[in-house]
């Protein structure tokens, strides 16, 4: 018996930042424990969506051009990332930051304006909201502090989403850095 392939629904990219590996372990089992396994999202796919397109029928090669050029232009020194918060909607469970993340929120500014820029447009009635999506699930929606999930913010990534599937493949990789320029 032949397993079916799963469909296709879309192509979607996005930028993201990713916690390194120990802390992407180190949380999902932390979902594992409160949530069980049913429903929660591997560890290498918790991202911090930072920008996200529409989604496509096909990757058009020239989006994804503009897409890698938009990160290309982004600087930005890394940061500290604190997740402290754990907050559940009706169809999904989060982790997100207590208070506002100043660095965060300057990245996640840049990215955007060099995807205007590109003329790249962002989902429609998509909002920048901070989170580290665990478990998709249905339930009651809460929201309680939690032990600190915290780490270094040393790259963003660009990521195309084959919606769908459940398969993420990286395009683009960009340091974050301190960038000290000087006037000659």
């Amino acid at each position: 018996m032949s397993v079916a392939a799963k469909p296709l629904l879309a192509h979607r990219f996005f930028f993201a930042l990713r916690p390194d590996e120990v802390t992407a372990r180190r949380t999902h089992a932390f979902a594992e424990q409160q949530f069980g396994e049913k429903g929660l999202l591997r560890a290498d796919h918790l991202p911090i969506t930072l920008a996200i397109t529409e989604d496509f029928d096909q990757p058009f090669e020239g989006v994804i051009e503009r897409l890698l050029q938009a990160g290309a232009s982004v600087a930005a020194p890394p940061f500290e990332v604190v997740l402290d918060r754990l907050s559940a909607s009706s169809r999904s469970v989060a982790l997100r930051p207590e208070h506002v993340l100043p660095p965060l929120r300057t990245l996640q500014s840049r990215i955007v304006e060099a995807m205007d820029r590109e003329r790249i447009d962002m989902r429609a009635g998509w909002a920048f909201s901070p989170h580290q999506t665990l478990i998709y699930r249905s339930g009651t929606p809460f929201s309680r502090p939690v032990e600190l999930f915290r780490w270094q913010a040393r790259e963003f990534l660009l990521i195309h989403s084959f919606v769908g599937q459940t398969k993420h493949e990286i395009l683009g990789r960009w340091q974050l850095e301190d960038r000290q320029y000087r006037l000659l």
